[in-house]
C-alpha cells in the first residue's frame, strides 16, 4: 500500500498520541508498505526528513508551544495541508489515508477524500471525541462541531479507537460509526532491555507527562509529603501550563530537594530511557486518558505502576493492589509508604503486556487499511 498520514502533531511536537502515530506509521513501512507523513512544521524542524522509512513532510503552521497546539493554531494546519496536497497530488498517488484525531485532523483527511478520492481510516485520541475531555472550552467546542465530527465519522473507512473507554464514548456520540477497537503498541523488547538486572534499578520515583490540571500531578506531590521518603527522588518529566502551580506546591510541601523537575524530555530519546531504567516506581493520578503509552513503558522498563482508578488503566492492569482513588491522597500514600519501606515488592513485581506488543497490533493495524482500499 501507499499510506498518506494526516496528523498535526507528530515527534517531537505533541504529546502521548505523536510518538503512537509515529510508531505506527514506522512500524508499516517495517512491513513493505510506502509511508508519507503530513504534519506541522515548527522552528528548528526540517521541512521533509526520513524517518525509519517514513517520508515525513512539514507544513508551515503557527504554533507557539512544542508541547501543546490551540484550536485556532490546528486550523492553520488544515489551511496548510490543502495548499500542500494540490501541489503534492500532481506528482504523487496514494490507496488510503490514516489519520489522526477526528477533530481536527478529519477534516483534512474529509477534504482530500473528496478533491482526490483518497479513502480515509482515522484514529481517534481522546480530546477528539465529545464527553472525553472536560474543560469547558473543548465542551463548547465539541457541541459547535457536533455535525461536523458526524459527517467525517459517516465518511471513514473505519475509526480506531484504542481503548474501550473511548470506544464508548464514540458509540454515545454517534451509534452507526465503523468503529474498531485496536489498542496502541509498544516494542516491549526495546524497554524490557532496560530492565534486565534487579540492581539497576534506584530508589526514585517517576512521573511523566504534560502539565495541565487533568493530569492530576497534584495529588501525587501532597501524597509524597506524606510520607517519609528517605533518601528516595522523585524525578518529573514533561512541562505545560500548570507546572507553574506544580512547582510552588513542591516548595510549599518541603520537597524542593526531593523533587526533581526536568522539564520536557522527547519519547524515546536516551534521556528518556535512562530515567526509565533507573525508575522504580511510576505514578499516574490522571483524571482521564485514552490509551496512556507511558503505563506500558514503564512497565516494561520494570517499574512498580501506581495508578489512578479509570478505565483506561484498568484495560493494562486488573489487579487492584495497584489502583488508588484519583483524588485520594492519603490513600496514595500509604500506598507509596509500603513501596519505600520494603523493596521486595517492588523489586519482584512482575505484569504481563505481551499481548501490546507491536508485532501483534500493527497487523491489525494493516488488516484494517488494506481492507479500507479494498486490497
Amino acid at each position: 500500500m501507499n499510506i498518506l498520514v494526516l496528523n498535526y502533531e507528530f515527534p517531537p511536537l505533541g504529546g502521548g498520541a505523536s510518538p503512537v502515530s509515529r510508531d505506527i506509521s514506522i512500524q508499516l513501512a517495517g512491513l513493505g508498505h510506502k509511508v508519507t507523513v503530513v504534519t506541522m512544521g515548527y522552528k528548528g524542524l526540517p521541512k521533509y526528513e526520513e524517518l525509519g522509512g517514513v517520508k515525513v513532510y512539514r507544513v508551515k503552521c503557527w504554533r507557539s508551544h512544542k508541547s501543546a497546539c490551540m484550536p485556532w493554531e490546528q486550523y492553520t494546519y488544515l489551511l496548510a495541508v490543502r495548499q500542500f496536497m494540490r501541489k503534492h497530488m500532481l506528482t504523487h498517488q496514494y490507496d488510503v489515508c490514516h489519520t489522526h484525531f477526528i477533530i481536527p485532523t478529519g477534516e483534512a483527511a474529509y477534504w482530500v477524500y473528496r478533491h482526490f478520492h483518497i479513502p480515509y481510516v482515522i484514529t481517534a485520541h481522546g480530546s477528539d471525541v465529545e464527553g472525553y475531555n472536560q474543560k469547558k472550552y473543548m465542551k463548547v467546542m465539541h457541541v459547535l462541531l457536533r455535525p461536523f465530527w458526524k459527517k467525517i465519522v459517516r465518511n471513514a473507512k473505519g475509526v480506531i479507537a484504542p481503548s474501550e473507554y473511548l470506544l464508548g464514548l464514540m458509540k454515545r456520540e454517534m451509534r452507526t460509526g465503523d468503529y474498531t477497537l485496536i489498542p496502541n503498541g509498544l516494542d516491549i523488547d526495546r524497554y524490557g532491555k532496560l530492565y534486565l538486572e534487579n540492581d539497576v534499578k534506584e530508589k526514585r520515583i517517576l512521573l511523566m507527562g504534560r502539565m495541565q490540571k487533568s493530569k492530576n500531578m497534584q495529588t501525587v506531590i501532597s501524597a509524597l509529603a506524606k510520607v517519609n521518603l528517605g533518601d528516595w527522588k522523585v524525578d518529573i518529566l514533561g512541562d505545560g501550563p500548570y507546572r507553574e502551580e506544580l512547582e510552588k506546591l513542591v516548595k510549599d510541601c518541603q520537597l524542593p530537594d526531593t523533587v526533581i523537575f526536568h522539564g520536557w524530555i522527547d519519547n524515546a530519546t536516551r534521556e528518556q530511557l535512562f530515567f526509565l531504567k533507573k525508575a522504580s516506581i511510576y505514578i499516574t493520578a490522571s483524571h482521564f486518558e485514552n490509551c496512556p503509552m507511558a503505563v506500558l513503558e514503564t512497565i516494561a522498563a520494570g517499574c512498580y505502576p501506581l495508578l489512578s482508578d479509570i478505565p483506561s488503566h484498568r484495560q493494562f492492569v486488573k489487579d487492584d493492589r495497584y489502583f488508588f482513588e484519583m483524588d485520594d491522597a492519603k490513600g496514595l500514600a500509604q500506598k507509596i509508604e509500603k513501596l519505600v519501606s520494603d523493596e521486595w515488592i517492588w523489586k519482584k513485581d512482575c505484569i504481563d503486556i505481551s499481548d501490546y506488543d507491536w508485532s501483534f497490533i500493527i497487523r491489525r493495524y494493516e488488516e484494517m487499511l488494506l481492507k479500507a482500499c479494498g486490497k
